[in-house]
């Protein structure tokens, strides 16, 4: 359980979530869920279900879970992210929106803030770890492929523009998942 500090800010890391094992069914196993498969889902939506205009390019709507809910692998890969997420926070917290971004020659990610409480990122595939989020222009978390950043949404960040020489490359495609909670307050004392 990796803990990082950035100024007075906690972020949370976690390694590996394809290998992460849990009972699924009452039988204890890894997920369903493969990159290839996640992949593919992520291209189709940001072909038939892409964002508005007004977010950076290759961004799906804010609703690809409950969109793709029906796969099997989308509900074991929840369930791996709402586990891990279980493990840092003792307080109850509900599911606002999630997306997932692909980044590449056309990248035009900038700085900004989420209102939710949490914001987890799942660096799905990123051969480039070293361009992952950048937290207020101070730091730069590596984004580690089939790893999870989880850190307070109201955080400046923005994922880390890739040079236009390597973006070019679909080698270097970098797929992100994006989940943003809010705690629920109605369940605090």
């Amino acid at each position: 359980m990796p803990r990082l500090k950035v100024d007075n800010f906690v972020f949370y890391r976690e390694f590996n979530l394809s290998k992460y094992k849990m009972y699924f069914d009452g039988v204890y196993r890894t997920g369903s869920f493969t990159k290839e498969k996640l992949i593919y889902d992520i291209e189709n939506e940001l072909e038939t279900n892409p964002a508005s205009k007004n977010v950076p390019p290759h961004q799906t709507k804010n609703n690809i879970l409950d969109r793709l809910w029906d796969k099997e692998y989308w509900q074991d890969f929840y369930s791996v992210v709402n586990n891990v997420l279980m493990r840092y926070y003792t307080k109850e917290f509900k599911l606002i929106e999630s997306w997932a971004n692909k980044s590449d020659q056309s990248n035009q990610f900038d700085f900004h803030t989420h209102e939710s409480d949490i914001t987890v990122v799942y660096y799905l595939h990123n051969r480039l770890p070293e361009i992952g989020t950048n937290i207020d222009n101070k730091v730069i978390i590596p984004g580690v492929e089939d790893s999870l950043l989880i850190f307070d949404g109201k955080i400046n960040h923005k994922l880390s523009n890739m040079p236009y020489e390597l973006a070019i490359h679909p080698h270097y495609h970098r797929y992100s998942i994006v989940f943003d909670f809010n705690i629920d307050k109605s369940k605090t004392t």
